[in-house]
């Protein structure tokens, strides 16, 4: 499973999506499987130039999980 991040506002400064986690599962044909994905903080901010640092951008995100980048299977939006 994969678990990206995309601001719901676009930013010239930020991708449109990025990969913040990911968690390898198995199941079987037929069953179930819960993965725990921890999504760091670093997910959420982005490199200031100025300060030579990382800064936190604060915004709704919306969090994506998915098999790939291309086939999205669930998604929640949350505020920062």
């Amino acid at each position: 499973m994969q678990v990206y991040v995309a601001p719901t506002e676009p930013d010239t400064d930020r991708p449109a999506r990025r990969l913040a986690g990911f968690a390898g599962v198995e199941a079987g044909p037929g069953e179930t499987v819960e993965a725990v994905v921890e999504l760091p903080r670093r997910a959420f901010e982005t490199w200031d130039e100025k300060t030579n640092s990382w800064t936190s951008v604060k915004g709704s995100y919306e969090i994506q999980a998915s098999r790939s980048i291309s086939d999205r299977r669930v998604a929640a939006t949350i505020n920062v």
